[in-house]
């Protein structure tokens, strides 16, 4: 499925933000993995999020399912022991 397909697909299934979360194995990497689709169909195409990238779709996520989301500085380091490069 191409970035805009899938993006458009996990934002308006009404479970698809919780399908996410789950399949990313948590919060951040879900955050960064719906981040960098954004980043990847954005007029300036990039393929690494920044951090507040991350931290608004973490925002998204949580508000969507009801989670607490962490600080910026968690979740960055999260991502980046998974091995999920954000700048």
């Amino acid at each position: 499925m191409l970035t805009t397909e899938w993006l458009l697909d996990v934002t308006r299934r009404r479970d698809g933000f919780a399908e996410l979360v789950q399949s990313e194995g948590g919060l951040a990497p879900a955050a960064w993995r719906l981040a960098e689709a954004r980043c990847r169909t954005s007029g300036v195409s990039t393929e690494v999020p920044t951090r507040l990238e991350v931290r608004a779709a973490a925002r998204q996520l949580g508000e969507r399912l009801g989670l607490t989301v962490p600080s910026s500085g968690t979740l960055v380091a999260d991502c980046e022991r998974r091995g999920l490069l954000v700048i």
